[in-house]
This record gives structure tokens, sequence and C-alpha cells, in this order.
């Protein structure tokens, strides 16, 4: 037999193989379970090729050869098994008792199969040894029809045809080849299906799907995936809460939007490597306390967002106050206690999108950390008044061009003399007629950088005010002008306070620039330098809520004040520790040629305290409130104090 005989006698069995290889090569990272069903689809095409040859083989031999009716009762068992493998595939999510259960009809027919052997019932071979069906013959392709049928049900049942109708459109074309080769077979003399060829055609066309299918999912997942954590990033987060608005479940959920406490001290300690694989450890146990309708997400850095049921709320909470961690490193195990700032929404609008939720847990975080909170619940004032400084972000840059702002003057006096000896500038708010407490849009100016811009309108109407009085022919005393530490950023600063003043021709010594002591933001070299630029301009330099800060004396050693003003928090308490701490700060800043003020001052005790320990210089209620322009006018006028 040449090549080319052989061949053309083959090319069935040679197909087969080809396509089979291509199936198994192009899907290597299907999943494991249902990479084993392709292999035993595989395998049994492959089967059913080789009975197929032998059973051509065997039909060359005398009349009822034994061996032929084995070989054609297998092809019949071979036939449905791979058709029942492809079911396995479609329905691969089910328990294995039920996946078994579908093979009754497969096991029942393989039995009558075998039973009938000597019967010939199902088929038998006529005495010019040709193939011919029996009364029962049905049965070997009603179990075909069958699987087929509960193939397309199943598919039907199970998937979404919405989002997986190329899986239902696949797997009609792929079984459509194996009814029309049963069809030709069955209507038509002399039609030579090669079944084995048809399906294998199918398991290619399911599988090629299938490859397609997995890549999209793989795809998905990493759009979906937080790659270092495995958690749900914020895209996918946002896409599971509104499939939750769609199922009508939002309300049953609450938000938490959460980042962990000094987390960065983990990786200082013990480096990145170690951070990242707390991170891990963390994410990983904490998802494994959620539900699997519960949702862990990550944002990135130290920022999660868990969609939890309400029911459930308070458990995480606990949780999230503080967690313990191990980790290995040099062989040693170590323990972290991982705690978290809290902004929790309990949704209660079943028409908010995902990203509006999430804003609104974030809203509460932040709103919380500025306030020293651990955990913070949007309630619906919150939520107003948040709502009110968002307006006030965009109507304050409005008012500022409008001139809506004022000076309110708080006197500084001397409490020896009872007379005022100098003031403070404070900015007030009068919007629609009415003042807007200062707590209502100081802490917009900084959030939204509009300290500096505001420090500069003061600046002027302040210097505007001075010009005026002494034009009155009035001696103002020296006004404060605070500046924020936002401002250090600006090298040219000092210089810039400068030409605002000799803008209005008011003389320097009547200008005070008081910063914060807290100045975290920039080093203290920073400060230091804009100080002494400003003392080289001719102005005095006063550090305000001092004491307040952890590095109060490294400020004292390294920058020369004019003016020390002592945090409110002092005054207020009198035990013996504070008063303690209060003597030695005064006596140090005597000592230093440093002149002292005492801020938020109130009762006569605390006055006579003060003044017994060095303090003279007072502000606060005990003496006056913030005043408006010209109520601070006549206090320029009239200077003492009664009350003194």
């Amino acid at each position: 037999m040449t090549f080319v005989q052989w061949l053309s006698k083959n090319y069935d069995f040679i197909f087969i193989l080809v396509i089979i290889g291509y199936t198994i090569i192009s899907n290597s990272k299907m999943y494991s379970s249902v990479r084993k069903k392709f292999i035993a689809l595989a395998v049994l095409t492959l089967l059913e090729a080789f009975i197929s040859q032998l059973e051509d083989y065997f039909s060359t031999f005398e009349y009822r050869n034994v061996m032929r009716y084995l070989l054609s009762t297998a092809g019949y068992i071979i036939r449905p098994t791979i058709i029942y493998v492809i079911l396995l595939i479609v329905v691969r999510t089910d328990s294995v008792k039920r996946q078994i259960m579908y093979g009754i009809p497969l096991a029942l027919v393989s039995l009558i199969l075998i039973i009938d052997l000597p019967f010939g019932n199902v088929y038998y071979f006529t005495e010019s040894n040709n193939h011919a069906t029996g009364k029962l013959f049905f049965l070997t392709y009603g179990i075909l029809v069958l699987y087929l049928i509960m193939i397309v049900l199943f598919i039907i049942i199970k998937c979404d045809l919405a989002n997986n109708i190329a899986e239902f459109v696949t797997v009609l074309v792929a079984i459509g080849f194996v009814v029309i080769n049963i069809i030709g077979e069955t209507v038509l003399d002399g039609f030579s299906g090669h079944t084995q060829v048809v399906i294998a055609l199918a398991v290619l066309i399911y599988a090629i799907y299938f490859k397609s299918t997995e890549d999209r999912i793989e795809k998905t997942q990493l759009e979906m995936t937080e790659i270092k954590t495995g958690l749900f990033n914020e895209h996918a987060c946002v896409a599971l809460i509104n499939q939750k608005s769609k199922e009508g479940t939002l309300t049953d959920y609450a938000t938490i939007y959460f980042d962990l406490v000094r987390f960065g001290l983990i990786n200082d300690q013990y480096g990145m490597e170690i951070g990242n694989v707390v991170l891990v450890e963390y994410a990983k146990k904490l998802s494994g306390m959620l539900r699997s309708d519960e949702i862990l997400a990550r944002q990135g850095s130290d920022r999660f967002i868990a969609v939890v049921l309400k029911r459930n709320l308070d458990i995480i909470l606990d949780v999230l106050k503080g967690m313990e961690v191990k980790f290995k490193e040099d062989g040693d195990e170590y323990d972290v206690n991982i705690s978290a700032h809290m902004g929790i929404y309990k949704i209660d609008d079943p028409t908010l999108l995902g990203e509006e939720i999430i804003s609104n847990a974030y809203s509460a975080l932040t709103y919380g950390k500025s306030n020293g909170n651990e955990i913070t619940y949007l309630t619906p004032e919150l939520k107003q008044m948040l709502r009110d400084q968002k307006q006030f972000g965009m109507d304050i840059p409005v008012a500022m061009a409008n001139e809506e702002f004022i000076v309110y003057y708080q006197p500084k006096v001397n409490s020896k003399t009872s007379t005022l000896c100098g003031a403070e500038a404070l900015v007030r708010w009068l919007r629609n007629g009415s003042l807007v407490p200062p707590g209502q849009f100081i802490p917009i100016l900084e959030t939204k950088d509009l300290m500096c811009d505001m420090d500069f309108y003061m600046l002027r109407h302040v210097c505007a005010d001075i010009s005026k009085w002494i034009e009155q022919g009035l001696v103002p005393p020296t006004i404060s002008v605070n500046f924020s530490r936002r401002g250090l950023s600006n090298s040219h600063l000092a210089e810039d306070i400068d030409a605002v003043v000799n803008e209005y021709h008011v003389p320097k010594k009547m200008i005070e620039i008081e910063i914060t002591e807290t100045i975290d933001e920039f080093p203290i070299s920073v400060l230091n330098a804009f100080v002494d630029d400003l003392h080289r301009l001719g102005y005095k330099v006063a550090v305000d809520d001092f004491g307040s800060g952890s590095s109060s004396l490294s400020l004292l050693r390294e920058v020369t004040f004019d003016t020390l003003k002592i945090d409110k928090g002092f005054v207020d308490r009198a035990y013996a520790k504070d008063l303690t701490i209060l003597s030695y700060m005064i006596k140090l800043a005597k000592a230093l040629g440093v002149e002292v003020l005492a801020e938020g001052v109130e009762q006569k005790e605390q006055v006579e305290t003060l003044s017994s320990l060095g303090c003279d210089i007072i502000q606060g209620y005990y003496y006056d409130r913030p005043l408006p322009k010209e109520n601070f006018e006549k206090r320029i006028i009239s200077r003492r104090y009664v009350n003194g």
C-alpha cells in the first residue's frame, strides 16, 4: 500500500488527531475541571475513530465476526458518551452527584446494548454481512437526541442569554453537525457521515468558543482586580454596588470607606516588602470574614472599601478597630495590630450609583479624620453640613471678590494697666445679612487651598483700616495678621507681605505676622528663613497656639519669635501639672526676651493666675469679644477697661 493510498484511507483519523491536538493546545489555560473533560472528549473521539477503523477492517472477515459485533457495540456506547461529556461541560457548576445522575440514561442504554449482543434486537448483520437495525435501534439515536435536548435546555436555564448568547449559539452549531449526521445516516441511502469527524468538529467549535470566553473572563478579572491584594478594585466595587441596585437589595447594605492608621510606620520599620506582605495578609484575613454577597475592595495605598450587610456592620467595625496580622521575617514570627479610620454610609437611597455611595462614605471618613474621630457615620445632619460646605467652597471665591469677608478685631489687653495694647485680626463672613460661623468656612478655606488668598485679603483690609485711622488722627495699636503655614511654599512670602504694607503706607511696627506652631508640612528651616526675612524687613512675628505641638522647644531653639501666644488649653486647665508647665514656659520665654500672651481668657481667676506667673498680656472674652471695625475704632479712642 502506497503512502497516498494509506492517507486516503485514514484521512479522517489523521484529521481528528490534528483537530484534537489543536483544541488542547489552544486551550492550555482552561480551567482544570473543564480541561479534564476536554481531554476526555479528545480520548473518546480518538477511540471512536479508532474503533470505526477497526470495524471497517473486521468487516472484510467472515460472516458475523464476533469482533465486529463488539466494536459496533462499543461505537454505539462511545458516541452518546461524547455528547454526555459535552453536557457535563455545560453543567460544570452542578454538584458531582447531579452530574452523575445525568449519566443514568447513558448507563441504561449501554447496559441494553451489551445484554442484547446475542439477540440482535438493537442491530444485527445480514447474511450478506451488511449492517441492519433491529426494533430497539431507536435507543441508540434516542439517547443522542435526549442529550442534545438536555444540552439546549441547560444552556437556556443556566446561562444568562443576554450575556452568554454566544455559548448558546456555539453549542447549537456544534450539535447541529451531529444532528445532520444522525439524520443522514438514518434517512439517506449511501450517506457516509463519518460520525467521528463530525463530533471532532463539534468539540473544536465549542473549544474555540470556550477559549474566547476564558480570555474574556481573564481580561474582565484583570480589569476588576487589584493586583497586589487580589481584592476587587474600585471599578469592580462600583459595578457590584450597581448590580445590587438592579437586584433591589441595595438598601440592605452599608458602605465603609477606611484607611489604615499609621501603616507607613510598618513600611519604615520592616521595609516595603514586609509592608506588602502585611497588607496582603490583612486583606486575606478581612475578606475571609465577609459573606459571599459582601464586597471588599482596595482603592490604593492603604485605602479600602467594604460593602457589608447592615446587620453585620457592628461586627466588621469591631474587627476594623484592631486586627492582629502575623508575618515572618528572617525566620521569626511577628504580630502587628492594624486599626483603621472609618467613614460609614448606611445606604438609604436605592437610586444612588456606586460612585455616589463610595463618595458618601469617603466624605464621612474625611470629615471624621479632620476632627480626630475613629468612626464617623454619614448622618443626614452631617450630609447636609457637607453639602453646605461644598456650596461654600463654590461661593467663597465669589464672596471674596464681592468683599463679603470683613475684619473683626479682638483686643489684646495689658492686665497690669487694663489698657488696650494690640489686637488680632479675625475673618468673618457677612453672607446675606448674617454672619457665617467661622467653623463652617475656615476648614473649607484650608481644604480648598484658598487660605493663602484669604491671608492677603485680610492683610489688605487691615492695612486699609490702619491707614484710615491714621488719617483720622488716631493711633491704632499693633495688629496681628494670621498667615497660614501653607504660604511657606512661596519663597518670596515676606517680600509679598512687605509690598502690601508699603502700598498702604502703614508703619511696619503696626503689623505683626502671626503663624501657627504646627508647621508639619515644612521643615523648621523654611519657617526660620521666613521669620528672618520678616525681621530683616522690620516686622514682629508671633507664634500662635504655642505648646499644642510636639516640637515646641525645638521651635524656640531654632526660630527667633517676638511674641509667644500660649495655647488656650493651658489657660483652661488649672491642674498643678499644667500650671507648672505654664510657669516654666513663661519663664523660658522671658529669659529669651520673648513677649508672652495668653489667649482664650474668660475668667478673673485666670487673669490673676497668669499675672502671678508673669504673663500680663491677655486676649479673651474676659476683656473683649472680637469687634467689628466701627466698635474697635471706639476702643482705640477709649483704651482703658473698667473690669480690670
